[in-house]
């Protein structure tokens, strides 16, 4: 697959969206999960740290910013993720101790994750402000996602990467990164 950074107003990565919305709708109707219904009652603190994780996941895929991981797998993001829930749990019992995950990738992943979490509620003014129940439900939110990419990916190498790709549809490039291509 080719990353390409196209301005939002490309009419093909607006196609681009709109089928993957509709192709992911008819896989979740028609798919038998093992995992349950997700919670999809987020209020709007959640979905806030919903765009958060999820930024992280998209800027790391793409090599902006700081962290730069552009193999990342599903299987590695629902694993930073699961840290990322203990790291918050952990820190929420008052307990003052980082929970390591099996690589340094899915560390730093993690970490950007939570990194990405706080900056976003440093920015909100305190009665808007996401607190911890609202960052673990936006956390556990995308975790059952995750876990239905890797689902339907069933060992198929090609598709190790379904969510990463999915979400990065809905995500623009930074203004620099995008110019006209020709292909």
């Amino acid at each position: 697959m080719i990353d390409l950074a196209c301005p939002e107003s490309c009419p093909y990565l607006i196609n681009a969206r709109a089928s993957a919305v509709e192709r992911e709708r008819e896989l979740r109707r028609r798919e038998p999960s093992t995992i349950g219904a997700p919670d999809l009652s987020l209020n709007q603190r959640a979905l806030t740290c919903v765009q958060a994780i999820e930024r992280a996941l998209v800027d790391a895929a793409r090599g902006v910013g700081e962290l730069s991981i552009h193999d990342l797998d599903d299987t590695e993001i629902l694993a930073a993720i699961e840290n990322a829930v203990k790291n918050l749990e952990t820190e929420e019992s008052g307990l003052i101790y980082e929970h390591r995950a099996g690589t340094s990738r899915i560390d730093r992943f993690g970490r950007s994750v939570r990194e990405s979490l706080d900056a976003a509620a440093g920015e909100l003014p305190a009665e808007t402000r996401p607190r911890r129940s609202d960052m673990l439900k936006a956390l556990s939110f995308e975790r059952d996602a995750v876990k239905r990419h890797i689902q339907r990916a069933a060992g198929d190498r090609e598709a190790s990467r379904s969510y990463i790709h999915y979400i990065a549809l809905f995500y623009p490039w930074p203004e620099e990164a995008t110019r006209s291509l020709i292909i």
